[in-house]
C-alpha cells in the first residue's frame, strides 16, 4: 500500500487482525515492510517528505542506499525539525499538493502548522508506538525502487516472512516484492498451468497472418528474451520457474507488470535516434536492465525453491555457489 496516515496504518493492522480488540487471545502478527527509498518524517499523524523548493513534486533520489541509513537520516530530519519548531515558537511552514477539479492541475500549497515537539516521529517510532500499543507487528525497512540494483540479499529479506509492504505510491517496487511473496506462499503448492485447446487453435490461426515483427512483439511481451530463456536453460526446472513466475506477475499486476516495464523500456530505447541526448538513452538502457535483473532473480528464486528446502541456505548463498549465474546476471542486455 502507499505510505499511510498513522490512523490509516491503525485501521489496516486492526483489519488483518494483528491487535487482540475481542478478548482472544489468537492474534495474527504482520511484518511491516518500508520499500521506500525516501525519507519520510510523520507531522501530527501524516507523512512528510523533504523536497527542493523549485522542485516540490520530484522525488529526492536515494538510489543504492541501505534501510539502516535512511532510518538514520529520517532521525536527523526529526532533529533538524524540532530544532526549527524551537526557534519559530512552535511553529512549522509545511506544504500540501491540492488538485483543482476546475484546471485538472496540482498546485503546492504553504502554510504554518502549530507543533508540539511529540508530533514529530520518523516511521520507525511510528511503528513502535503502534507496538507499544499492543498491535503485533515487526518494522523493516528495504529500500527497493525501479531505480535501485536488485540483489539476492534483497530476496531473502523479503521471503523470510509474511508482510504489508509500503512505498511511495504502493506501485512498481511493490509489485515485485508481493512476487517474491507469492513464490514464496506457493514454494509447496501446485501451480496450474492452464492451456486449453482453444488457445492453441488461436495461436495455429495467427501463424498465417501475423507479422514476424508482431510475433517477436509477443515473445518480449511474454518475457522471452534471449538473456532470460539462456537463463531457463541455466536453470534446474528452468522453464517450468518461468512460467510460474509469468502467472504470479499476471496476479500482482494490480500493483504493477514487471514484464511490461520492461518491454516499454526496450520499445523506448529502440525509437531513440543516435542524434538524441545520450543521457536519456543511457537512462532508458539502465532502467530497463534493472528491470531484466528483478525478472532474471524472479525466476531463480523460483528455481531456488524448487531445488532446496528455504531453511537449510539462503538465496544470497545459493546464488554465490553457482557462479554461471552470477555471469548471465552481471551481463543481462536489454536490447537482445
Amino acid at each position: 500500500m502507499a505510505t499511510p496516515t498513522v490512523d490509516g496504518a491503525r485501521e489496516v493492522l486492526s483489519y488483518l487482525g494483528c491487535k487482540d480488540a475481542t478478548g482472544r487471545d489468537i492474534i495474527q502478527k504482520v511484518v511491516i515492510t518500508d520499500l521506500r527509498e525516501e525519507v519520510v518524517v510523520y507531522i501530527k499523524g501524516t507523512p512528510f517528505v523533504l523536497r527542493e523548493l523549485d522542485q516540490p513534486v520530484d522525488t529526492l533520489k536515494h538510489v543504492g542506499i541501505s534501510g539502516p541509513m535512511v532510518e538514520n537520516i529520517e532521525a536527523r530530519l526529526k532533529e533538524d525539525i524540532l530544532s526549527e519548531v524551537k526557534q519559530l515558537e512552535g511553529r512549522l511552514l509545511l506544504h500540501q499538493e491540492e488538485f483543482n477539479t476546475a484546471t485538472n492541475q496540482c498546485s503546492v500549497l504553504g502554510y504554518w502548522e502549530h507543533i508540539d515537539l511529540e508530533d514529530v516521529m520518523t516511521p520507525a517510532e511510528v511503528y513502535s508506538t503502534l507496538r507499544d500499543q499492543g498491535y503485533c507487528i515487526d518494522y523493516k525497512r528495504i529500500p527497493l525502487t525501479r531505480e535501485r540494483e536488485a540483489l539476492a540479499a534483497d530476496v531473502d529479506s523479503i521471503q523470510s516472512s509474511i508482510n504489508l509492504f509500503i512505498s511511495h505510491t504502493g506501485y512498481g517496487g511493490v509489485a515485485y516484492a508481493m512476487a517474491i511473496t507469492c513464490l514464496r506462499l506457493g514454494a509447496d503448492a501446485k501451480f496450474v498451468m492452464e492451456q486449453t485447446a482453444e488457445t492453441h487453435f488461436v495461436s495455429s490461426s495467427l501463424t498465417k497472418s501475423v507479422s514476424v515483427k508482431t510475433f517477436t512483439d509477443i515473445a518480449l511481451r511474454q518475457g522471452d528474451y534471449r538473456d532470460i530463456l539462456n537463463l531457463t536453460r541455466a536453470l534446474i526446472h528452468g522453464p517450468k520457474s518461468k512460467e510460474e513466475v509469468d502467472k504470479v506477475i499476471d496476479r500482482c499486476v494490480g500493483a504493477g507488470d514487471l514484464r511490461e516495464d520492461i518491454l516499454q523500456y526496450r520499445k523506448a530505447l529502440r525509437d531513440c535516434s543516435h542524434d538524441d541526448d545520450d543521457e536519456a538513452r543511457s537512462y532508458l538502457m539502465d532502467m530497463g536492465t534493472k528491470a531484466l535483473r528483478r525478472y532474471f532473480f524472479l525466476i531463480t528464486f523460483r528455481s531456488y525453491v524448487h531445488c532446496t528446502s528455504l531453511h537449510e541456505v539462503t538465496f544470497a548463498s545459493w546464488m554465490e555457489a553457482r557462479p554461471e549465474l552470477g555471469h548471465l546476471c552481471d551481463n543481462l542486455k536489454l536490447d537482445r
